[in-house]
């Protein structure tokens, strides 16, 4: 393709240029909205990644909530202690250099004796009373292994085991109170947030009585103290959303608390509160919980355990039986060995008086494992009253729910009468504000109603020990 360069003249050039600057400016703003749409996107992702659920706030407790993290540290504490029960069926070995330098007859006799550099010339009586001193390095390796101590490490091993499943049982439940105040948050949280809008609808009626009143009064029709309510009540409506916005704000430090997180960490919960039935009976959940809950299996592990101490007190009645053999090196020069010898103890002993300290202890032993029983008996006894409680406040949470359910719409309805009538002169202005507080009453119950109702379910499934 050629072009007639003569024919180009300014106007062609400058319809050209136009039409580059709007090509141009077509460019820029494709790539304006584009990188619009991929901030719009991002934003979009972004505010789907701070959605937190029920489930998700749970698992996070789960993993950073410092209670779970103290727990385990105690399973490994107790199963440390079950490896050390074995120690009492295995042998002991040591391995020790000891040096000593004496001018004692007797120690520098008996030095000699046993480096075995005896000589006839040392048993002339000025030598024996007056020797020269001599030193000794003696090195040896000493084993023990006990036989029979009363049957103290088979008690032991099974006190060592008995404590590892209390502390199992005991970490299930710290798990499980760690759900449950993670539930109680997350509920506290949505509850706080519903009070904040209900809040702000007050703060809308607030603001229409005020309007409302203020039109009357410059109509002639009201007096001033009318407008005067009007602006205290929303004023009194202005302080409930401040508190109502604390109180989201707390609610959301509380839940990250639970969680183990930090206190400053911003997140959008998800969901709702929605009504929680229950179906089984309170007897059927108390039997329920005796089988299930984690603290009464670790209090009759305890009160076990607290019945082998007294086996291990009264095993120092009985007698014990241990071996020990060691191999001796002994030389004037460290680490020398100029003289070897062996030996073999076997000490049979029995306890016959110890000045009643074995008695005591089994005093003690005994008086402990009723105490432990008594706890036990405490413990079920609480746990049936948790039952029922939580089982009673279900109950009751339902049947608030129940009385409630049409409050809210009979308190609106009712507002609206009175304001019609007001503004119609048929009724007075403190009838507006009954009203108003009324309708602020029952949105406020019903949402405490339907709140109570699902801590209420999380309550009983702690108290039954299946949360």
């Amino acid at each position: 393709m050629e072009y007639d360069w003569k024919h180009l003249t300014c106007k062609g050039l400058k319809k050209m240029n136009t039409v580059t600057s709007k090509c141009r400016i077509t460019l820029v703003s494709g790539l304006f909205v584009l990188v619009l749409l991929l901030v719009l996107a991002v934003a979009t992702f972004s505010y789907a990644a701070e959605q937190l659920t029920l489930e998700q706030a749970v698992s996070a407790a789960l993993a950073h909530n410092p209670a779970l993290k103290a727990a385990d540290s105690q399973i490994e504490a107790a199963d440390a202690n079950v490896l050390k029960s074995v120690s009492g069926f295995l042998p002991k070995v040591t391995v020790s250099e000891t040096w000593s330098r004496t001018d004692n007859p007797l120690m520098a006799l008996g030095t000699k004796l046993n480096q075995e550099l005896i000589t006839p010339a040392d048993f002339n009586p000025a030598v024996i009373n007056n020797p020269d001193a001599i030193s000794n390095y003696n090195t040896r390796l000493a084993i023990m292994q006990p036989i029979w101590n009363g049957g103290k490490e088979y008690t032991g091993r099974n006190q060592a085991k008995l404590a590892k499943e209390a502390s199992i049982q005991d970490r299930e439940r710290t798990k499980q109170e760690t759900v449950y105040n993670v539930v109680k948050a997350y509920y506290g949280l949505l509850l706080a947030k519903e009070y904040h809008r209900v809040a702000l609808q007050s703060l809308e009626t607030s603001e229409a009585n005020v309007k409302l009143a203020e039109a009357r009064y410059k109509a002639g029709a009201v007096l001033q103290s009318d407008l005067l309510r009007a602006k205290v009540q929303l004023a009194e409506v202005k302080e409930m959303l401040t508190r109502s916005e604390n109180n989201m704000k707390l609610a959301a430090a509380s839940l990250n608390f639970s969680m183990g997180l930090s206190q400053s960490s911003d997140y959008e919960v998800s969901g709702a509160l929605t009504l929680q039935q229950q179906t089984a009976e309170v007897n059927t959940l108390i039997s329920e919980a005796a089988a299930k809950r984690p603290d009464l299996m670790s209090m009759e592990l305890n009160r076990r355990n607290a019945e082998k101490s007294v086996t291990m007190a009264r095993a120092d009645y009985l007698p014990s039986l241990n071996v020990m053999g060691q191999m001796d090196w002994n030389s004037d020069k460290l680490a020398g060995s100029d003289a070897k010898s062996w030996a073999v103890v076997a000490v049979l002993q029995w306890n016959l008086f110890d000045g009643l300290v074995t008695r005591s202890k089994v005093k003690e032993a005994v008086a402990s494992s009723s105490r432990m029983k008594s706890l036990e008996e405490q413990t079920r006894s609480a746990v049936q009253l948790q039952v029922r409680q939580a089982y009673y406040n279900m109950s009751s949470s339902l049947d608030r729910i129940a009385a409630s359910a049409s409050s809210v719409q009979e308190a609106e309805e009712g507002l609206r009468i009175v304001q019609k009538r007001y503004e119609t002169g048929m009724t007075t202005f403190v009838d507006v504000l009954g009203a108003e507080s009324a309708l602020i009453r029952a949105r406020t119950n019903a949402l405490q109603a339907l709140y109570d109702n699902n801590i209420a379910q999380a309550e009983l499934k702690l108290a039954v020990g299946t949360l």
